[in-house]
């Protein structure tokens, strides 16, 4: 094939490529997406935005605190770093309702104060329609309200969109010495 006959069938290609594409959405069609981390919490489904939590751990090793709430498992070291393992159901007033095998520790860093927080089970990322957020007073989960900005709803599903880095700069974090002692 000579050089000519090459280029043509490039440009034939080059046609019958352009000519069976689909073609793009129109502007006025498409959707803004939203995603999420998903955990649950209590046996509530819930979702914080991408970069609020730094990682996902299995449960570590903890080294006990003397003289803490119960909410307070203990501390751990994650590559050098001590952190406090926060047992995010007995914080919140929440019943687990899954095996501990499912439970995971949520790093989460608010301003350089770094917490890790135990939940049930992550459920991954999640992607939502930014159209599908619904604003809620978080009716049934009240220990979260304080917490919460919103919802989405996706295949018949609540997620609740909780902010965990105000979990963090709540006063009553801050208050984890147990009384009478």
């Amino acid at each position: 094939m000579s050089d000519g006959q090459a280029l043509n069938k490039l440009h034939e290609i080059k046609a019958a490529t352009f000519q069976n594409a689909a073609p793009l959405p129109l502007l006025e069609t498409t959707h803004s997406e939203w995603q999420g981390l998903g955990y649950q919490v209590g046996g509530v489904r819930l979702v914080s935005r991408m970069g609020e939590i730094d990682e996902i751990l299995t449960v570590p090793r903890l080294a006990p605190l003397p003289v803490v709430k119960s909410w307070v498992l203990g501390v751990t070291n994650v590559r050098g770093r001590l952190m406090p393992v926060i047992d995010l159901h007995d914080y919140l007033g929440m019943t687990k309702t899954l095996p501990k095998s499912q439970w995971r520790v949520l790093v989460v860093d608010a301003d350089n104060l770094v917490a890790g927080l135990l939940v049930e089970q992550s459920l991954g990322i999640q992607h939502f329609l930014e159209d599908s957020f619904e604003e809620t007073t978080g009716e049934g989960i009240e220990p979260l309200k304080p917490y919460v900005r919103g919802a989405f709803r996706h295949g018949g599903r609540l997620f609740y969109e909780t902010d965990l880095k105000s979990i963090l700069r709540d006063e009553r974090f801050f208050n984890v010495a147990e009384q009478g002692n």
